[in-house]
């Protein structure tokens, strides 16, 4: 596919259809991309699945993306729209467990190979944890990679000296069978230009406006679920995961540039290889135009 069109088409007016494929319960910031992409009118959310993940919120990888299924359900009840799309489990172990790195057959998985099947436009599969379910998907039936284009929040900046990124981390196999595919990829890296710049402080919540129980739940309820992290200046976390959906609702908010594939080394470190594939590389992201349209997407919930 080419990817000067997919840029085109990501720029372009159309009402996009999406899946959002998030760790939900491992932070706040999946929340609020989910919210986002429901509540932009550049997108038409087409299914909602639960990834993996594994840390002190979670007792193993199946437990993370079982409570991140339970939160997409929370999410989704305070924005009042239970039933709004389709909620899929996804992945119970990882492909990196898997000795011939095999894929994880899901109904995730199943999702987004069946969304691809389904409809005469490309789909994009914004992925906001561990990419097991959309690697195991590519793996299941390869012929999506024409169907489908996938922005994933996944690796550190190319100037970094390790790849130890959270999502990437989770499934590290999954990231360099997703970055190695050739499946349309724009890739949203871990750093203080790409979208560790989504920094918001509890002034900035005010910004979303309006009195309904979606405005109240993310503008107060949820930051205060995460008021554990003081700094100088007060309260502040960052959301990266806005940062996909924002790809769609706010092109003009981000630098890309078209470049080869970088490599996932076996030692958690990138290489370059200007031979390989192309991919779509973030390399910056305003961070007020896309914080603004978001709290502006969740107040018109």
């Amino acid at each position: 596919m080419d990817l000067n069109k997919i840029l085109d088409d990501v720029r372009s007016p159309r009402i996009k259809k999406v899946i959002v494929d998030s760790d939900t319960f491992n932070e706040m910031d999946d929340q609020y991309a989910i919210a986002y992409a429901i509540g932009s009118d550049r997108m038409e959310v087409i299914g909602l699945n639960a990834a993996p993940f594994h840390n002190d919120r979670s007792a193993n990888f199946e437990d993370g993306m079982e409570k991140s299924y339970d939160e997409i359900l929370r999410v989704l009840e305070n924005i009042e729209r239970p039933g709004y799309c389709p909620v899929y489990k996804g992945s119970r172990t990882r492909i990196e467990d898997d000795p011939e790195h095999g894929p994880v057959d899901s109904p995730a998985a199943r999702a987004i190979i069946e969304a691809a099947h389904k409809y005469d436009e490309t789909v994009y599969i914004l992925t906001t944890g561990a990419c097991t379910n959309v690697s195991s998907a590519v793996m299941l039936d390869p012929s999506i990679m024409e169907k489908i284009c996938v922005i994933w929040l996944g690796g550190h900046c190319l100037d970094f000296q390790d790849l130890g990124e959270f999502n990437l981390a989770q499934d590290y196999a999954a990231g360099q069978i997703l970055i190695n595919s050739g499946v349309p990829l724009i890739l949203l890296p871990a750093c203080d230009h790409g979208t560790s710049a989504l920094v918001t402080r509890l002034p900035d919540m005010q910004g979303i406006k309006g009195d309904s129980r979606a405005c109240v739940f993310f503008r107060e309820t949820l930051p205060e679920e995460f008021n554990g992290d003081y700094y100088e200046n007060g309260w502040e976390r960052v959301i990266w995961d806005i940062a996909a959906p924002g790809v769609i609702a706010v092109p003009h908010g981000y630098q890309f540039t078209i470049m080869a594939a970088p490599i996932f080394g076996d030692n958690y470190r990138y290489a370059f290889d200007k031979t390989r594939h192309k991919i779509i590389y973030m390399d910056k992201v305003d961070r007020d135009i896309v914080l603004a349209d978001t709290f502006a997407s969740i107040g018109s919930l």
